[in-house]
């Protein structure tokens, strides 16, 4: 071989080896660059985490409890401890998989057909019955109210009977006559009487009783819960009240509104931030709030200054059972947020190693559910069984203690939107109740079981605001425009005023 060739070749050589020590120094750079950003994420992660830990400024507490109230929102199946696995499947896809309530797309049954009796009456106690009775008879559900307009022809005084053969004609099956009238001491008569079409002239039902002239409107309600009672063998639900908390920002304030939506108010002081309301017993009402940039305190209606209580880290929520014989309440412990539970305020004890644990509520049964911390995203836990699926934000749990069994309800998220389900007392049997309609949160049921009221940022229908709808999830009816969280609903106890004080 010539000189020349050789040199050509080794000059082609050391280019090669050239080429491949700087690919090999280009892969080690690339390496070295990936291991360094590696270093980086976790040295940041890290110290995210420790920042997390140690972190104790209220501030922080407020916007992880805030951001976790928010947040947590999932779906219920039988689920275990062991199924901690990174999902599989995206938060959209698992929530598509739960089934939609076939009343909640429109396909419920058919509901009984039931009128309520006209009059000329125009007297203000009359018209106040007659307007709550039949908003009260709508809302709940059990029934399709004939209009006015559908009354057989005739002269509608107090003292008409009723012509079972002529409402039969409109399709009425059921007759309700009311009458509300100021007696001579000043107090007034309220009565209510059901008719059934087929069942003879008599009425199936009579109530009479005699109010002050301050308990006319809430005393309705009670004539309407009996009048529900009366044709579907459960009393109604509606001599009974909500609380929530309204506003952003600072000016969150814990309201009261009554159960068809009436006379909203305030009940907690401008100056505090209110985070979660609940009636307590003889139907007081408590809340958690910060005053002056401080630590989340217990208040009590009517009483300024804040519940003393062990432990005493800020508290960001509270349930009492259904009998108020006991309480739960969500206090913070360290860097943490823990269940603490009792038979009072002053004998509490850690429920639940559960972390991030938020939102108690007793079931009918004395069952305590809360949304806790799951290794990827908020669960519903009920005990320390979480009842919903890796994968979704849950939050917000209630039970309804519905006629035909316990159900829990929660809300779920996926992407943009929230959702409710419902499932058994401890998981299975999972259905979504809302489904498209924006963000459907914080559900609260009603006393007799058979309603879940909730907020809806929905903008087909009435738009957004207060709902309440069946169980099955049909009939959504809006009873105020006001968006609120935390949502809870009490029965009032029989002779109690229904408006709470207001705050200035």
């Amino acid at each position: 071989m010539t000189l020349p060739s050789i040199l050509q070749k080794a000059s082609i050589l050391q280019k090669a080896s050239i080429l491949q020590k700087a690919s090999i120094l280009q892969k080690a750079s690339i390496l070295q660059k990936a291991s360094i950003l590696q270093k980086a994420s976790i040295i940041q992660k890290a110290s995210i985490i420790q920042k997390a830990r140690r972190h104790r400024s209220l501030a922080w507490r407020i916007t992880a409890a805030c951001a976790l109230a928010v947040l947590s929102l999932a779906a219920p199946t039988n689920a275990s401890d062991d199924d901690e696995a990174a999902p599989a499947l995206r938060p959209e896809d698992i929530l598509a998989n739960i089934v939609v309530a076939p009343s909640a797309t429109g396909s419920g049954r058919v509901l009984p057909k039931i009128a309520v009796f006209p009059t000329l009456a125009s007297n203000l106690e009359d018209v106040t019955l007659r307007n709550v009775v039949r908003r009260d008879l709508e809302l709940c559900g059990e029934f399709e109210v004939l209009a006015d307009s559908a009354a057989p022809d005739g002269l509608y005084l107090s003292d008409t009977p009723v012509d079972l053969d002529a409402w039969k004609k409109v399709g009425a099956e059921a007759i309700v006559k009311i009458a509300g009238k100021t007696l001579a001491n000043g107090n007034v008569e309220l009565t209510g009487a059901a008719y059934l079409i087929d069942s003879g002239k008599a009425p199936v039902f009579e109530d009479r009783s005699e109010v002050t002239a301050d308990q006319v409107r809430v005393e309705s309600h009670r004539v309407a819960d009996k009048l529900i009672g009366a044709l579907t063998g459960t009393d109604g639900g509606f001599s009974s009240q909500m609380a929530f908390v309204f506003g952003h920002g600072k000016a969150r304030r814990a309201y009261v509104i009554d159960s068809d939506g009436h006379d909203p108010h305030p009940v907690s002081p401008p100056d505090q931030l209110a985070l979660s309301p609940a009636f307590g017993p003889n139907h007081e009402l408590f809340w958690t709030a910060s005053v002056g940039k401080g630590r989340f305190r217990l208040f009590r209606g009517g009483q300024a200054a804040p519940i003393a209580l062990v432990p005493g880290g800020s508290v960001y929520g509270v349930a009492f059972s259904r009998n108020a014989d006991k309480v739960a309440l969500s206090i913070a412990v360290g860097a943490t947020i823990k269940v603490f539970h009792g038979p009072d305020l002053e004998h509490l004890s850690v429920f639940s190693p559960v972390e991030l644990a938020l939102h108690p509520a007793w079931s009918p049964n004395d069952k305590l559910a809360f949304s806790g911390a799951g290794k990827w995203a908020q669960r519903i836990f009920v005990g320390d069984k979480p009842i919903s699926p890796a994968g979704l934000h849950a939050s917000a749990p209630v039970f309804c203690r519905h006629p035909d069994g316990v159900r829990a309800v929660y809300a779920v998220g996926a992407g943009k939107n929230t959702d409710l389900v419902a499932t058994g007392e401890t998981g299975g049997g999972t259905v979504r109740l809302t489904a498209s309609q924006g963000s459907n949160g914080y559900p609260a049921c009603s006393p007799d079981g058979r309603l879940v009221a909730f907020f809806s940022t929905r903008t087909s229908g009435d738009g957004p605001g207060l709902y309440v709808m069946r169980l099955d999830g049909s009939r959504p009816r809006r009873v105020s425009p006001l968006v609120g969280d935390s949502l809870r609903w009490a029965r009032l106890p029989a002779g109690r005023v229904a408006r709470l004080p207001e705050a200035d």
